[in-house]
């Protein structure tokens, strides 16, 4: 990935996170064999987003290499979009990672995440976000 992919990527989760108190984080990994959903849990603890007192971080992780990629929730911005959330986002990224646009898929998996942050999470409605 270059340097201004990134960039790219880091405004992206910039625009996501503010104004919140999620967060999300993205792991892109060169393994070629990946069971993409255990690795992304593994890397949501690495990333500490297990211990995010709101419990509303996100996990986006893509292997290229293996074509494999996993999008997560933590407990709190799950209970609020649900399962069909996730699911969503995973089927609406998968053309882009198809065609080998990794960025791009990257980003668009940022935004959704980010608009239901926006929803669920926005520093105006904390009385609402606990």
């Amino acid at each position: 990935m270059t340097r201004h992919e990134r960039a790219r990527i880091s405004r992206a989760l910039t625009a996501a996170e503010e104004g919140t108190s999620g967060r999300i984080a993205v792991r892109v990994i060169p393994d070629r064999r990946v069971d993409a959903m255990e690795r992304a849990r593994r890397e949501f603890v690495r990333a500490g987003l297990h211990h995010h007192d709101r419990g509303n971080g996100a996990l986006i992780l893509v292997a290229p290499k293996a074509r494999r990629f996993a999008v997560i929730g933590d407990r709190a911005l799950h209970q609020r979009v649900g399962e069909k959330f996730w699911h969503d986002v995973v089927r609406d990224s998968q053309p882009y990672f198809a065609k080998g646009d990794v960025v791009d898929g990257i980003l668009f998996a940022i935004a959704r995440i980010g608009e239901a942050l926006h929803g669920h999470f926005s520093e105006t409605q904390q009385g609402h976000a606990r």
